[in-house]
């Protein structure tokens, strides 16, 4: 082989290492750390749900469990003016109702209410944010 070739071939390895390291730095962005809202108490009404995770430091691609037996129950996604007047309709991003919700944080402000009329009034909701 000649040295030309080889030089080629060591530059074309070096670049399909770099762009694997590159993938599995971006799988790892996705696949952060996992957090159950609220806890053992999971996401219910209860006082302190509306505080959960203010002790906490979520980073973009952090995963939040919301889970809850409550066929009532659900977790609305919404925007920041949604949060604050808890409601959905006009606000909402995303809705999720399975009792075993997954969702990846975006960087920022995420916002989420519980869907049943009244219950995020009485702080069924919560505020986190993601760096």
């Amino acid at each position: 082989m000649s040295g030309t070739r080889v030089k080629a071939q060591s530059r074309a390895l070096v670049i399909i290492f770099g762009l694997l390291c590159l993938l599995l730095q971006s799988e790892e962005a996705h696949h952060g750390t996992e957090y159950v809202v609220g806890d053992d108490k999971g996401w219910d009404l209860y006082p302190e749900v509306c505080n959960w995770g203010k002790d906490k430091h979520f980073k973009a691609g952090d995963v939040l469990v919301f889970k809850y037996s409550n066929p009532l129950f659900s977790v609305a996604a919404v925007d920041a003016k949604g949060y604050q007047c808890c409601s959905a309709k006009g606000h909402l991003k995303k809705l999720y109702d399975s009792g075993d919700d997954h969702v990846v944080l975006k960087k920022g402000q995420n916002y989420f209410i519980c869907n049943v009329i009244d219950y995020c009034g009485y702080g069924m909701r919560i505020a986190v944010h993601a760096e």
